[in-house]
């Protein structure tokens, strides 16, 4: 009987990623976009200053799952990021091996928020899910942000 109630409870988590977070646990795609047009605003006043305030996950660089990453536009080096500083983002690749790194490298632009989707754990879980990376150049630097792509029944858009 045991067994049978753990493998219901394993199941209802694989079949909902969600069962296993709590509301709001996970930020939406909006809110990503909006924590990256503040960090564009940051880099354009001073570049060295938001670098090191994006790598102390200072307020408003950070949000439940979002935090700000940068890396060189000449080089791809990190240069801000929970765990990969000085890693080359182009040898990023997601489980299925997309190169999702390379892929947001060459699709930076100036003045631009470009979107890249790439597969991801979800935290908590052994479940895939997309997740959509919004990335703009700033100068010497790419920066962007993360979401999760999940399901919610109340925003059909996710």
């Amino acid at each position: 009987m045991l067994n049978r109630i753990v493998l219901t409870i394993i199941f209802s988590f694989a079949l909902n990623p969600l069962a296993s977070a709590s509301a709001g646990e996970f930020a939406t795609p909006e809110e990503a976009r909006a924590m990256l047009k503040r960090a564009i605003t940051e880099a354009k006043a001073n570049e060295l200053s938001a670098i090191e305030r994006f790598n102390h996950n200072d307020v408003p660089f950070r949000d439940r799952d979002l935090f700000v990453f940068c890396f060189n536009s000449d080089g791809g080096k990190f240069t801000a990021h929970e765990a990969f500083v000085a890693r080359d983002v182009r040898e990023l690749r997601d489980p299925n091996g997309k190169p999702f790194g390379l892929e947001m490298y060459d699709k930076a632009r100036e003045d631009r928020i470009s979107e890249v989707v790439y597969a991801s754990q979800l935290p908590g879980t052994t479940e895939l899910t997309n997740k959509k990376a919004y990335v703009a150049r700033i100068g010497n630097q790419i920066c962007g942000v993360s979401a999760y792509l999940l399901k919610d029944s109340s925003n059909p858009s996710h």
